[in-house]
């Protein structure tokens, strides 16, 4: 990550579900020894991360270890703590979540970020295809979590998921899978939409028995550059479609509205252009 980007996230008013504030990591002894309980703590928040919920499948989650949870400076940006302690390498990292997680996490990493003077450790864990539980229990200085636990981000707090919730994350995550590995719908509905548009538009040219050319073009372009949004529109909507069915009951009202009232636009600008 970054600097700029890091600190557009520290500008941000509270945490939410794909980034997590912690203000520090101390996850060894004065003389190296390793807190397991620790450990297994911030193992836990990672998995968390790594699951999300129904609206972040696709995002990049990052934990964020050096920025106050809590606490912001008079410019707005978060109270930083120097990381100038010893924090584990990546390869130390990938280690332990294939020893608690099942499957394992892919793709993460984990670095230091110089901001405003200090260094704060940041970890960055990929968009997965894979609904990761534990497989070993995990102890924190808080609570015992039992193995095959799920855990999963409910706003800015890690918690186990329910059975529902876990199918539903891991539903969307396949979906995610089959959009990587197949063509986008947006883009298949633009071209099919281009090409109807192109046959409608020369035969309402036709029809007018128009005698001028510059006025045929125009119209023609109208007519494809029309029906490319509206195709674009179907296949993403579609695509929508597929995704809402499971994600519906997380939404918030207004997310909810806002759906609505786009699809039914669209449904009445489109009847619109049929005629």
């Amino acid at each position: 990550m970054d600097e700029k980007t890091l600190n557009k996230l520290l500008h941000e008013p509270k945490e939410k579900d794909w980034f997590d504030f912690k203000s520090t990591l101390k996850l060894y002894q004065s003389d190296g020894k390793l807190v397991e309980k620790q450990r297994d703590e911030m193992l836990k928040d990672i998995l968390g991360l790594a699951n999300g919920n129904s609206n972040i499948i696709r995002k990049t989650k990052h934990l964020i270890i050096g920025a106050d949870d809590e606490k912001f400076d008079e410019n707005g940006t978060r109270v930083l703590h120097d990381v100038d302690y010893k924090v584990p390498e990546q390869s130390e990292l990938v280690k332990w979540l294939q020893s608690a997680s099942s499957p394992a996490v892919v793709g993460i990493s984990c670095e230091l970020v110089p901001v405003n003077g200090v260094k704060l450790f940041v970890i960055t864990i990929p968009p997965t295809f894979d609904l990761h539980e534990t497989k070993r229990e995990l102890i924190t200085p808080n609570a015992k979590f039992t193995q095959y636990t799920v855990f999963m981000r409910q706003d800015e707090h890690t918690v186990p998921a329910s059975v529902r919730e876990g199918v539903t994350i891991q539903q969307l995550k396949q979906l995610h899978r089959q959009e990587i590995s197949n063509p986008p719908a947006g883009w298949i509905g633009a071209i099919t939409g281009g090409i109807v548009a192109l046959f409608i538009g020369n035969a309402k040219i036709t029809a007018s028995q128009t005698d001028i050319k510059a006025a045929g073009w125009i119209i023609q372009v109208l007519f494809v550059a029309l029906g490319v949004f509206f195709g674009w529109v179907i296949g993403f909507f579609a695509k929508q479609w597929n995704e809402t069915r499971y994600d519906w009951r997380y939404m918030r009202m207004w997310q909810k509205i806002v759906l609505v009232a786009v699809v039914l636009i669209a449904i009445i600008l489109g009847s619109i252009f049929i005629r």
